[in-house]
């Protein structure tokens, strides 16, 4: 039985003419009455009865009718969803990203996406950057977001966001009511810093920053992640420093203070393979990924 077959069945059940049906299907009449036969042989009911002034649906024809029309409509759908899925506008995005892009980011992406590209779906991994990066390199993400600026061959990369630090404190400590607080005022002050193992970019950017202030930030404590370092300044074993949008997370017990231009920066970069990105990939950087993202 092929697909054509079930066609001329559908048009000549909708037509109960089997001369009309073969003009809306650009055939002569014969070989149209020796397909129907055909399949009626095959399947071994009769689908129409057929006499010189009319054409007829069997009770096992109307029956065949309905089943027909959901295989050539599924049929349809695949064919579609098969051409839009080559051209790059829908299908499902594997996206990887660092813990802090999930807070600003990552809300921004989604909406971007939502109005560009309303058919894909997003699958969304919490992920370090230098997993990331071994990740899109084996295929596993499509596009990371990340940290750290990678150096790897065959990997591209452009800046999409850039944020401040603020100074994370327990409620209560004096920081939380001292006026015009800089990143100065951390000097001589145990922080709870992210692990260097863990996140070497925050790390190293906070390292950085610290010292553009002018001084070496005391380390009194290190957290692998961002509940960990909050519950540690909430139970006051020091203060933080981390990426703004950190304060969007609403954590009980611990207060977020600006310190305006002093307080140095972390950026995020979107990571991809450079080749063989599919055309959804192209696209998506392309609208989605072509702007930075602003604070």
């Amino acid at each position: 039985m092929e697909l054509r077959q079930l066609l001329y069945f559908v048009t000549v059940a909708d037509e109960l003419n089997f001369s009309k049906a073969a003009v809306r299907l650009h055939m002569s009449q014969p070989p149209l009455s020796q397909q129907i036969k055909a399949l009626e042989d095959e399947i071994g009911v009769e689908l129409f009865t057929r006499n010189r002034r009319e054409v007829r649906l069997t009770d096992a024809g109307r029956a065949f009718q309905s089943d027909c029309r959901s295989v050539l409509e599924q049929v349809r759908v695949a064919v579609s969803t098969a051409r839009r899925t080559a051209a790059g506008d829908i299908g499902t995005l594997q996206i990887g990203m660092v813990t802090s892009g999930v807070y600003h980011v990552l809300p921004t992406i989604l909406k971007r996406m939502g109005e560009n590209f309303p058919g894909l779906h997003i699958a969304v991994t919490d992920m370090g950057s230098a997993d990331q990066v071994h990740a899109v390199m084996q295929g596993k993400l499509d596009i990371g977001v990340v940290h750290s600026v990678p150096t790897r061959t065959g990997l591209g990369k452009s800046p999409i966001f850039t944020e401040h630090f603020s100074i994370v404190v327990p409620e209560g400590h004096e920081f939380t009511i001292r006026p015009d607080l800089t990143l100065r005022d951390l000097e001589g002050v145990p922080l709870v810093a992210f692990s260097r193992d863990h996140a070497p970019a925050l790390f190293d950017a906070m390292i950085a920053s610290c010292l553009d202030a002018g001084f070496s930030p005391t380390i009194a404590h290190t957290a692998r992640n961002p509940l960990t370092t909050f519950q540690m300044v909430r139970l006051g074993l020091g203060v933080a420093l981390v990426p703004r949008s950190y304060a969007r997370a609403g954590m009980p017990g611990v207060v977020f203070r600006e310190i305006g231009e002093t307080a140095g920066h972390i950026q995020l970069y979107a990571i991809w393979r450079e080749q063989g990105p599919g055309e959804l990939v192209r696209k998506v950087l392309g609208t989605v990924m072509r702007e930075p993202i602003v604070s």
